[in-house]
């Protein structure tokens, strides 16, 4: 039986929260379905959490597939490496701390066939909470509208919510090579070879947020890793919109996408170190953000501050802003 779906699931270090993840997964309404779940050199169990489930799943067993890399190398690596045993007419990801609802695949996958759509994008919960949506576009090809909020940093860019057809992926996709902002440069490339994508105006997949992350709680060379990173995929979109004569279409919207990256350096800049490094950043984009209707308020006056005042006046206006909230 050929899959309809192919789900892609990188694993490392979530051994205590796959479970609920594999569950979620293998209990999905829609059956014609095959699992690969990309072991990234996890140094913890979670593999063997993933094969004690499949025991409570043995209807599942033939539709799951494994990758065991070689070395850890990180989320667009692990999404390749599954991609390339992919068999599905659709192919959907699923990262392995999140969770879906029992009938996402089956909704997506018809509005898609529906449609006969390249792509198909679904509401979200954050945690528990169902997360705030831009659009209402049901029964409507939103694709223009998801390419632009997705290279501005709308609410568009995760990769986990959306299902794409698999050939999409054979249009030239180049998977990014650095592990922060990497949907925005993946998704930015498949949203613009998809010829429509439709909406599920409904939460169908759990974003789980982890106050003990790396990303909540960073040291000085992660932040700048980070943002090393960021900035690096941010040319990366900007050389594929470069690529197919687009720079002028998104050229406001590539600056609230870089303007985004600049600020992965907030927890250091807070502390008004890291100033020099974030000024010389994307120069380009001076003289280009407080007209930008695709930048909020706050985060233009955010950008004056730290762009403009000497270090002193920056950390007082941080410290000011603490003891306020």
């Amino acid at each position: 039986m050929k899959p309809l779906v192919s789900v892609i699931v990188p694993v490392y270090n979530v051994e205590k929260f796959i479970g609920e993840c594999v569950r979620s997964l293998f209990a999905q309404t829609l059956e014609e379905v095959e699992f690969i779940f990309v072991n990234d050199c996890t140094p913890d169990g979670s593999m063997e959490v993933v094969r004690k489930i499949m025991k409570e799943f043995p209807e599942r067993a033939d539709a799951v597939k494994f990758v065991d890399k070689s070395q850890n190398q990180g989320l667009p690596a692990a999404r390749k490496s599954g991609l390339e045993l992919a068999q599905g007419v659709y192919i959907a990801h699923c990262d392995s701390d999140d969770w879906m609802e029992p009938d996402m695949l089956e909704r997506m996958y018809r509005e898609a066939a529906a449609y006969d759509s390249d792509g198909v994008v679904c509401g979200w919960f954050r945690d528990n909470e169902p997360a705030p949506t831009k659009y209402s576009h049901t029964g409507e090809n939103c694709r223009d509208f998801i390419l632009k909020d997705m290279i501005a940093v709308g609410e568009m860019e995760s990769v986990w919510r959306f299902m794409i057809k698999r050939e999409v992926y054979s249009k030239g996709i180049e998977f990014p090579r650095f592990n922060q902002g990497e949907d925005h440069a993946l998704m930015v490339q498949l949203a613009y070879h998809c010829r429509s994508i439709y909406c599920v105006d409904k939460p169908l997949y759990h974003w789980r947020t982890n106050a003990s992350s790396i990303t909540n709680s960073p040291s000085a060379s992660s932040v700048e890793g980070r943002f090393d990173g960021a900035c690096a995929n941010a040319r990366q979109v900007e050389g594929f919109l470069a690529k197919h004569g687009e720079l002028e279409r998104y050229a406001s919207q590539l600056v609230a996408l870089k303007l985004y990256c600049m600020f992965y350096m907030r927890p250091l800049l807070r502390k008004g170190e890291g100033l020099d490094k974030w000024r010389k950043e994307f120069p380009e984009i001076k003289g280009k953000v407080l007209l930008n209707k695709n930048i909020n308020f706050t985060t233009k006056m955010e950008y004056l501050v730290d762009k403009y005042c000497p270090v002193a006046v920056v950390k007082a206006i941080y410290k000011w802003r603490k003891r306020c909230q």
